[in-house]
């Protein structure tokens, strides 16, 4: 196994898998306001969607529209029949709550896998669609042929959209499955010493360079899916100096598993 897990090559292998899909498909975007983050993943979803014949079709509203309007347009998009799955971006006002617009596009067009119908088959152990992130997880664990069997995994984060659906997919029998999985959250007593008996360490805790040398033992492998901006420039949630020389493996941020997430969420369009 490499030292360093670059998504590079897990993204190239998506793509060239979705290259051979015979029937092309529309990927409809609803997006509220003009935050800069989502900018950017609108801008790397629409570069790699033109890589594989995949149409973007962006509904973009202004940050003052009312509740009513919004919905009303998701409507209108997810019952125009012209798209076959809708992602839609955050952030989004603070008066919105996404679930009530997951309900609206329904679980056919859910290319996120938040529908509750999705995460309730995600929950039971037979997944239709897996959220982009944990996705993106799974397929660079399957790229560097990582074993997950009966291995001790720990996950620092409990969100909806990371660390619940990676747990249970984690627990699963399957291939990429069958791990005793320890989840940690801001409530965990003694976190570092919980992190230390890791064989596998995914941190998605959202703090900058939060997990350092001390949290890891030696020859862990150790799953970086944070990105957060400190002085400038893009890091992880792990500080990855410190953690690199105790790590058998680990992923980079930027180059890491944030930059498969894309090409995940394309992957689901198909499988919608």
């Amino acid at each position: 196994m490499e030292k360093i897990l670059k998504g590079k090559l897990v993204i190239e292998n998506i793509l060239e898998n979705l290259k051979k899909q015979q029937k092309k498909r529309k990927l409809g975007v609803f997006r509220v306001g003009d935050d800069p983050g989502s900018s950017y993943y609108l801008k790397s979803i629409i570069k790699n969607a033109d890589e594989v014949g995949i149409t973007v079709d962006t509904l973009e509203l202004e940050e003052n529209n009312t509740e009513e309007k919004i919905k009303k347009s998701l409507k209108t998009m997810a019952k125009s029949k012209k798209v076959d799955g809708i992602l839609i971006m955050e952030p989004l006002p603070e008066n919105m709550n996404i679930n009530d617009l997951i309900e609206i596009i329904g679980k056919d067009l859910d290319v996120e896998g938040m529908h509750p119908y999705n995460l309730g088959k995600l929950l039971m152990g037979h997944p239709t669609i897996i959220p982009s992130t944990p996705g993106a997880v799974l397929e660079l664990m399957k790229y560097y042929d990582i074993d997950t069997t009966g291995k001790d995994t720990v996950i620092i984060g409990r969100s909806n959209i990371v660390g619940k659906p990676l747990a249970n997919l984690l627990l699963r029998k399957a291939p990429l499955g069958n791990a005793t999985v320890t989840v940690c959250h801001s409530k965990t007593k003694d976190i570092k010493n919980v992190s230390k008996k890791a064989d596998i360490l995914i941190v998605a805790i959202g703090q900058a360079e939060f997990v350092t040398g001390e949290f890891v033992k030696e020859g862990a492998i150790v799953i970086d899916v944070g990105t957060n901006e400190k002085n400038g420039k893009m890091v992880g949630d792990v500080h990855f100096e410190s953690v690199e020389t105790k790590a058998k493996a680990i992923t980079p941020v930027p180059g890491g598993v944030g930059s498969i997430t894309t090409a995940m969420l394309l992957s689901n369009l198909y499988k919608l």
